[in-house]
């Protein structure tokens, strides 16, 4: 019986060597960097805070808070460091090559843990956010953001709406992805037993020379082979959404951004 290899992220959909892959990561970092460093000016940083930095991606979420804890240091990890190199220096960070569904921290390492649009690309999703609460220190924070389709899926420009939910429906079959999942973060943290707990969520537009838009632009692109195998998508749907995504007045959401931020309890 031959064996089912099962798709990861970054193996073929995304993968760091992918020529439009350091400007599609490049555009979300400038949608969302703005939202993110709210939410983690929000926590009471400290210089000696050690912090952890996952699915870090072109790092620069990592290299803010290397600014902000340069006592304490920052450790930020992925499957391909490809983009980090591609992006220069290491800004007081400690670069790692990490496999969070196989590989550990010991418990109780960081401060603060930061993850952006990682764990609903995780099968094993559950389970490994269960372990990366281990690794806080008592009384230490995490920080989730991650991203949420509904938006997409209630705008009324058909084929932009169609072939975006396409892209959701591609992820999940070959990797996985869920985009339903985050729309619960703060219970999964509440019920962990964390405390302080704070959500938000935060909208974004495609189009008109925005970040999310070329960044959706640039996704789609790369999705388009597989977009165009599926039913009820045609390589004209494709080609007139990418065209739509590039027009300065074309105006629809984008994806949202679910975040939560929540405290490890002390005892």
């Amino acid at each position: 019986m031959t064996q089912q290899i099962v798709e990861r992220y970054g193996d073929h959909i995304f993968n760091h060597a992918a020529a439009s892959e350091d400007e599609r990561l490049g555009a979300l970092a400038a949608e969302l960097d703005p939202v993110t460093f709210r939410r983690l000016g929000s926590l009471p940083m400290q210089r000696d805070w050690r912090c952890l930095e996952l699915g870090a991606g072109t790092g620069s979420v990592a290299r803010w808070m290397a600014a902000r804890c340069p006592e304490g240091g920052v450790v930020a990890t992925d499957l391909d460091l490809e983009l980090v190199r591609r992006n220069d220096g290491d800004a007081g960070v400690t670069w790692t090559h990490h496999d969070l569904t196989r590989d550990e921290f010991p418990p109780g390492s960081f401060d603060l843990i930061h993850a952006r649009y990682l764990f609903c690309h995780l099968r094993s999703r559950d389970t490994d956010l269960a372990r990366v609460m281990r690794w806080l220190t008592p009384g230490g924070w995490l920080v989730l953001e991650e991203p949420a389709r509904f938006p997409i899926d209630a705008s009324p420009d058909h084929a932009y709406r169609t072939t975006g939910m396409g892209v959701f429906a591609a992820l999940e079959e070959r990797i996985g992805t869920d985009c339903d999942w985050p729309r619960d973060l703060e219970g999964h943290l509440s019920r962990a037993g964390f405390t302080e707990l704070d959500s938000d969520v935060a909208y974004s537009l495609a189009g008109g020379g925005r970040p999310m838009g070329r960044f959706w632009e640039l996704t789609v692109e790369q999705l388009a082979p597989v977009l165009c195998e599926m039913d009820g998508i045609t390589p004209d749907m494709v080609a007139d959404t990418l065209v739509r995504l590039r027009d300065p007045g074309f105006r629809e959401p984008g994806m949202a951004t679910v975040g939560v931020i929540g405290r490890r309890p002390v005892s």
